[in-house]
């Protein structure tokens, strides 16, 4: 049975933080991991095979199916996602997918930025 990736990510901390403490990696000193508290933000991973994405559906492994308001279109299949509790008891689903970007035809004109002092931001052509 697969590790969920929050003991993972405990134990590649935990190797650091002895390694860097023996002497084995370089680095500042750190100290011991301290816990976030459970009323606070709250996230699990999937993986592939942990999930299953239909249209206004996603099936979690060992939690079942959720109802989804998407706010957009998956460009493809989603190789992972992301469940966040955050402290108002509100959750969203982050999703993982490969896009290629688009790009545009030469226009011929190139725009230059000049940050100032007095201005935030100023475009020169």
């Amino acid at each position: 049975m697969a590790r969920p990736h929050s003991i993972n990510d405990l134990g590649q901390f935990y190797q650091k933080f002895f390694n860097l403490c023996k002497g084995k990696r370089k680095g500042n000193k750190v100290k011991p991991h301290k816990f976030n508290k459970r009323k606070s933000h709250q996230s699990a991973r999937f993986t592939k095979g942990g999930f299953k994405v239909d249209p206004d559906k996603v099936y979690l492994a060992n939690i079942g199916k959720i109802k989804i308001v998407g706010s957009r279109p998956l460009p493809s299949v989603p190789s992972s996602l992301t469940v966040i509790k955050d402290s108002a008891d509100r959750y969203f689903i982050s999703f993982v997918v490969e896009n290629t970007p688009v790009k545009l035809p030469d226009n011929g004109k190139s725009v230059g930025i000049d940050l100032g002092i007095i201005d935030f931001a100023t475009l020169v052509e």
